[in-house]
């Protein structure tokens, strides 16, 4: 039997301490009989094996052209596929597992002209035509029709989702897929439609890929190059069963294969060392990519390779670059503090010692590589294996190290997919069965710690890219058994006490406030591990009906570690090693009725457990150690789309609603120490009972397709979470800053957007008004007790109200024949993120509100190509010249402001404060000193005394509070 654990068990749950995992062989014995259960749920409501998101469907009629009658025995053959079908007695035929992108329909029966027909796949999307047929008395030659390639109305979808195909990709201005993810209405800054980062799926052909271990840290766990993609779904309302779970929305990368005709490539070479040093950022790209047929392994065998290496100088590059507080950048008495400074010859060398237009200690790079092998079993059955690879490492720039010129912090990320899938489809009396099943495997590793010297001395880079990965001090060590770092008693090795003065124009002043010395003082790493299967079914009917069902389960293996004052001997590491387990099955029935309306019914059952044993009582060591109860969630998911009568399917209104529910981060189940390497006061208790956060989401909209191939879209969108994780929200029984899933919360807005599509042009624009409440905005918030028990709803940290997006094709970046320039272009107006609320303090009253918000910004971003044509080096070469810009608006973005004072500065009197500290036993330093420092002897009589001291301190604590980090790029 499969337990239901309710959210009000975890608000009450007691304190808990880990204990070591169990064994596999026990972890297994534990878990078989719940995934049996689910299996034989999935069984009961698998009328075949199910479908992957790399293929789609085809529905179709034919009739007579002079007639209107429908055809019978029309053969229909996918070109180059063995993908066959006949038409019924209604003229009806159904085509599935048919691959994404375009494709050619051969149509043939005695009495009718062959026709030839284009159309556009999309993968888990079915594809629908009417097509005529002229009669022939005689067998003439073949003709050739187009159909609409891409649909701007899609009357049978009863969600709110943007397509963004492959080649329009591929013309956009941008680095990653995420900032075409951006420019999708709703999302904004990796947030879905109000909700917090972690909230969203990410997929890559049908698997599910987040990092559920650092989902709400960092998002989607791997990146696909662009180049590797052919298309991205963005599914932000009305998510369907097989989308797994989610609260906020769904993003599907579907991947390229190989041409099976011809052998295609493309690569290309980006920098902007050529611009001048106030632009320069020192960014270079590598791309390349390959794919075709491999003949001598049979026909239809092709594979598909992409590698995207890129080198950065600054990784994170700033609007002001490293800066310092300016006077207008805080209040009168700061205002007038910096310009005393600033303006006495004696002391002015000390404000803004340390400028650049870049950020220091921020280089890094970034390498992508993915291979797809694709090759047909039999007439219904194709292979296809697939590799992702990922590394992403960098530099962290933090100010308290700016001056140390040898220990800097640094993060490296490795992420490893593999996958198999078959898929197989048969065709037969008018129906369709297709199925697919898969295996994967992924491995995420991320290390965080002091970055050995070598890593900027010895390491060959060239244009910033580096094929070595970045070294850590002490790696091997804190990567041996957790029982011999702890009986070596050991500091980490190479760690040292951060700490010194000698090397800042501040002297000894500068004491605990810049660290010219020692090393960041920890060491971090995570592995995330699983391996899974999913198998995918449905029948498909000519007439338009289908029934769906799927299945999948993973077993994950995760480790983390945490040494927050690594430089210290006998400092304790914290270490976990566990073994999650996720399942779940769903089944969708679609109904096509009369007028073309559609119906969607599905239901959604998942579980997981956290594979941790825990003590029930962590203050009492005789407590009982319980094993965590494997928890599910049932989730209804319904979707309408009627056509509107006589509009011919060009006015279209649909609804869906749907219960919400995932398993929360994995890390939530964990202890953990919040801040960064200099802050270790901050301590979370991990909960491994926590069980689902879960919501419910509505949404109605209408489509409308103009004469002219102008579509809009109004959506308007209600969603109510509830059981969230949270820290902040103290419970009976429950220990302060334990994770709890008691933070509840809404969001509901209206979404406009318009697409156009011409022979050259290609437009979208769209336009978001949210407003997200709730109690608190996430798990690391700061514990207010007069806030959890009034439970008022204020706006979130991320309630982003307004927001605007658009995006432009035009000539050959649209498809446009003939045209040899393209030009895209994108940007963003957003209005700001409330940057305060009074609850965050604790000091307030009445009503918690939001005190202000963040100015409004904006960007712009723009792609020109012009293709040179061969250039006689090789005929069946293209090249093409590219410029592609950046912010091109030159708009210094705020993307934060300070909470105690609400804006760039801290105030001038806590500023006066870390001046005004001394030490206890302060002497006057004289120049026999090894502490004396000549910079800060402003009159130079050998003697630093106490004012001079201050002096030097109060500008050491404006140096350290540079606005750098509050601006984007």
């Amino acid at each position: 039997m499969v337990t239901c654990s309710s959210a009000n068990d975890l608000q009450t749950s007691a304190t808990r301490a880990l204990v070591p995992p169990p064994t596999d062989s026990r972890l297994l014995k534990r878990t078989a009989p719940r995934l049996l259960a689910l299996a034989l749920l999935a069984a009961t409501m698998l009328p075949a094996p199910l479908a992957a998101q790399t293929t789609g469907r085809i529905l179709g009629r034919i009739k007579d052209a002079e007639t209107g009658q429908p055809l019978e025995a029309v053969e229909i053959n996918v070109e180059g596929l063995e993908i066959r079908a006949l038409t019924s007695d209604r003229g009806d035929f159904v085509l599935a597992g048919v691959p994404a992108g375009e494709q050619r329909l051969v149509l043939q029966v005695l009495g009718f002209q062959p026709t030839t027909v284009t159309v556009l796949v999309r993968p888990g999307r079915t594809a629908q035509l009417t097509i005529e047929l002229k009669p022939a008395p005689v067998e003439l030659e073949g003709v050739a029709a187009e159909v609409e390639r891409a649909r701007l109305i899609e009357p049978e979808v009863a969600a709110t989702h943007q397509i963004v195909l492959g080649r329009e990709l591929r013309e956009l201005p941008i680095d990653d897929v995420e900032e075409a993810v951006e420019l999708t209405p709703g999302v904004t800054d990796g947030h879905f439609r109000g909700g917090r980062i972690g909230q969203e799926t990410y997929l890559i052909d049908g698997l599910e890929v987040k990092n559920q271990f650092e989902a709400s840290l960092r998002g989607t766990g791997l990146e696909v190059s662009p180049n590797a993609l052919e298309e991205i779904e963005v599914v932000t309302g009305g998510t369907r069963p097989q989308y797994g779970s989610a609260l906020a929305g769904a993003v599907s990368y579907v991947t390229r294969r190989g041409n099976p005709e011809r052998w295609e490539g493309r690569s290309s070479i980006s920098s902007d060392n050529w611009f001048p040093d106030d632009v320069y950022q020192g960014f270079s790209a590598l791309s390349f990519t390959i794919g075709g047929p491999v003949r001598p392994l049979g026909e239809g065998v092709t594979v598909f390779a992409d590698l995207l290496a890129q080198g950065l100088i600054d990784s994170e590059p700033r609007a002001r670059g490293l800066t310092c507080l300016r006077p207008q950048d805080g209040d009168e008495e700061l205002a007038a503090a910096i310009t005393a400074l600033s303006g006495d010859p004696a002391t002015r060398h000390l404000y803004c010692p340390f400028t650049s237009p870049r950020l220091p200690y921020q280089r890094g790079d970034r390498l992508i590589g993915f291979f797809r092998f694709d090759a047909p079993l039999a007439a219904t059955t194709n292979l296809t294996f697939s590799l992702l690879y990922n590394r992403r490492q960098q530099e962290l720039y933090t100010p308290e190290f700016k001056y140390n010129s040898v220990f800097q912090l640094g993060q490296r990320t490795k992420g490893l997919l593999a996958t198999l899938t078959l898929d197989w489809a048969l065709h037969r009396d008018g129906r369709a069965y297709h199925v697919t099943a898969r295996a994967a495997a992924m491995r995420m590793d991320r290390h965080l710690g002091a970055l050995d010297p070598w890593t900027f001395e010895g390491r060959s880079r060239t244009a910033g890219f580096g094929l070595s990965d970045f070294r850590f001090l002490g790696e091997d060590f804190v990567h041996r058994p957790i029982e011999e770092q702890i009986r070596s008693g050991t500091a980490v090795p190479g760690y040292i006490r951060p700490g010194g003065s000698v090397g800042s124009p501040f002297g000894p002043a500068a004491e605990g406030i810049f660290h010219t010395r020692g090393t960041p003082d920890i060491a971090n790493w995570n592995r995330t591990e699983f391996i899974g299967g999913d198998v995918v079914g449905e029948i498909l009917l000519a007439q338009g009906h289908a029934l769906r069902a799927g299945a999948s389960a993973r077993f994950y293996e995760v480790e983390n570690y945490e040494r927050v004052l690594a430089y210290l001997p006998g400092s304790s590491p914290s270490f976990a090693r566990f073994y999650p387990v996720t399942a779940n099955a769903w089944t969708e029935i679609s109904i096509l009725s009369v007028n073309n309306i559609t119906a969607q019914l599905g239901v959604r059952v998942e579980g997981f457990r956290s594979g941790l044993r825990f003590q029930e009582n962590r203050g009492n060591i005789f407590a009982p150690v319980i094993d965590s109860e494997f928890k599910t969630f049932v989730m209804p998911r319904l979707g309408v789309a009627i056509p509107f009568p006589f509009s011919d399917n060009r006015t279209v209104a649909f609804f869906n609603y749907g219960r919400v529910a995932q398993p929360p981060d994995f890390r939530f189940f964990l202890d953990s120490t919040l801040g960064d390497s200099l802050r270790v006061d901050i301590k979370r208790q991990g909960n491994p009972n926590l069980a689902f956060e879960t919501g419910s989401a509505y949404e109605f909209g209408l489509r409308h397709l103009f004469t002219v191939p102008i579509a809009v879209n109004a959506t308007v969108f209600f969603k109510e979470l509830n059981n969230l994780v949270t820290s902040s929200l103290p419970f009976p029984n429950t220990p302060v800053n334990q994770f709890t899933t008691g933070d509840f919360g809404s969001v509901r807005g209206i979404e406009l957007s318009v697409r156009g599509r011409w022979p050259f042009l290609l437009a979208q624009a769209g336009y978001s008004l949210q407003r997200a409440t709730g109690v608190t905005s996430g798990a690391f918030e700061s514990v207010d007790s007069t806030v959890a028990e009034r439970r008022v709803e204020f706006p979130l940290a991320f309630d982003r109200r307004h927001s605007f997006d658009f995006a432009f094709l035009l000539g050959h970046a649209a498809g446009a024949a003939g045209w040899r320039l393209g030009v895209a272009l994108t940007g963003s107006v957003q209005s700001g993120f409330p940057i305060d609320r009074l609850a965050a303090g604790g000091e307030f009253a009445g009503e918690p509100v939001a005190r202000t918000r963040l100015p409004w910004s904006g960007r712009a971003d723009i792609k020109l190509s012009y293709d040179l044509g061969s250039l006689g080096v090789c005929d069946h070469c293209g090249w093409r010249l590219l410029l592609d810009a950046r912010n091109i608006t030159d708009r210094k973005n705020i993307i934060a402001l300070r909470r105690d004072t609400g804006g760039l500065a801290p105030s001038a009197s806590d500023l006066s404060e870390a001046g005004s500290e001394l030490p206890g036993d302060f002497e006057p330093i004289p120049v026999e000193s090894l502490r004396y420092s000549s910079a800060i002897d402003f009159n130079q009589d050998g003697l630093i005394s106490a004012s001079e001291f201050t002096t030097a301190r109060f500008a050491a604590a404006l140096d350290a509070s540079d606005p750098s980090l509050y601006f984007g790029e």
